[in-house]
């Protein structure tokens, strides 16, 4: 049986997920359309749980269509949803991982244009409906977590109603995918982790080399960089001593070899500093404390230019930063101030919160080019009009 998947990701990220999926998976069709990327595997496999770069993975059932936006769709979801295969689907999904003969499923809808019902109208219609199909148990949000497993269900059923169709779905996973099981101590501010691995994406470098990240907060970067490249010597600084712990503790649930140490980020990193005996740069990947979330301390509390202005001396002849910022702070214009190039920017929004990737050149350091196959991703998802060249 041919089964389509659907990852959902965070806006601005489809052509870094598009390239993970093509490069892991062999697949065929693959689409990019907004916050997601289409696909048919060559084969389901619990694999497909390990893509970092996706919020979610859901193998595709079929489409409703017809649901206008009055309270008459509703029987027509239910009669709908009786017409598609799902119990086909949830035999695929059992190639994937183990679900027991007797579950327990919920409902999540996500509406999309004005209509006279709410979510909930939806998933209790189509929990009715497919508990029917599937022979399961549905247990409805909208009375509360009540009897609920304190483990969640087994099955998460996903409808996704745009204009007057209803794309349905199976999660592939037990939970989303964003949800990492090696992070289990963070604090304000703490990265979400499916940015921190396209983060970790974009600075993949053949012979990985030696990679820094000096606000590494709860460590959700440099877990990230590890895992994606177990090569690279990497580097993790903070002077938060609880957040280095919660790094610290993260690395060691997730099993990677990252150097952590506590340090102010202004202070030189060559000489004594925290790179004796480790060499020179080949990238920063960070996510510095721009006041709002978290705010910056030390001797960076009044501003990142200190950061910045000793940083170009950490690195070797060629390098490059890679790094986040809230949308709005003016953050290119001020690293091209002090020398730096700008060799990428990639708008984001992520909780409705709009924020800026960037790639940047040190003064005075030739530049680390793109992965060939990434940068193909990224031309074709302009191409597409998913992204532009700087947002999307």
């Amino acid at each position: 049986m041919v089964q389509p998947l659907i990852a959902r990701c965070v806006r601005g990220l489809e052509w870094i997920l598009a390239d993970e999926i093509a490069a892991g998976f062999a697949p065929s069709g693959l689409r990019l359309a907004e916050r997601q990327v289409s696909f048919t595997a060559a084969g389901l496999s619990p694999q497909l749980l390990t893509l970092r770069t996706a919020d979610d993975l859901f193998l595709e059932t079929g489409t409703v269509a017809g649901v206008t936006h009055t309270r008459a769709a509703l029987p027509v979801l239910a009669a709908g949803l009786g017409q598609l295969d799902v119990a086909g689907s949830l035999a695929a999904l059992r190639d994937i991982r183990e679900l027991p003969d007797k579950l327990t499923f919920d409902v999540v809808a996500s509406l999309s244009g004005q209509r006279n019902y709410n979510r909930y109208a939806v998933e209790d219609t189509a929990g009715a409906a497919l508990g029917q199909a599937l022979g399961a148990r549905y247990l409805s949000r909208s009375a509360g977590p009540g009897d609920w497993p304190a483990g969640g269900t087994d099955l998460t059923v996903r409808l996704f109603l745009h204009g007057t169709d209803v794309q349905v779905a199976l999660r592939a996973g037990p939970r989303p995918l964003h949800r990492r099981g090696w992070k289990v101590h963070t604090g304000p501010g703490s990265l979400h982790p499916p940015v921190a691995a396209a983060l970790a994406r974009i600075a993949r470098h053949p012979g990985g080399g030696l990679i820094a990240d000096p606000f590494c907060g709860d460590g959700t970067i440099p877990v990230e960089v590890a895992l994606a490249d177990p090569t690279a010597r990497v580097l993790a600084a903070d002077l938060d001593a609880g957040r280095l712990s919660n790094a610290r503790a993260n690395a060691a649930q997730a099993g990677v070899r990252v150097r952590f140490i506590r340090a102010d980020a202004a202070d030189p990193l060559t000489g004594s500093g925290p790179l004796a005996g480790s060499g020179r740069l080949n990238q920063v990947v960070t996510n510095p404390p721009w006041n709002r979330a978290v705010g910056a301390a030390g001797r960076v509390a009044a501003g990142l230019t200190p950061f910045w202005r000793q940083l170009p001396a950490a690195f070797g002849p060629r390098g490059r930063v890679t790094v986040i910022a809230d949308a709005g702070l003016g953050v290119a214009a001020s690293l091209r101030g002090h020398g730096y190039d700008i060799t990428l920017v990639q708008g984001i929004r992520l909780a409705g919160r709009l924020s800026e990737i960037l790639v940047v050149t040190p003064p005075a350091t030739e530049p680390l080019p793109l992965d060939p196959a990434l940068a193909r991703w990224r031309q074709r998802a302009i191409g597409s009009n998913i992204v532009s060249a700087e947002g999307f």
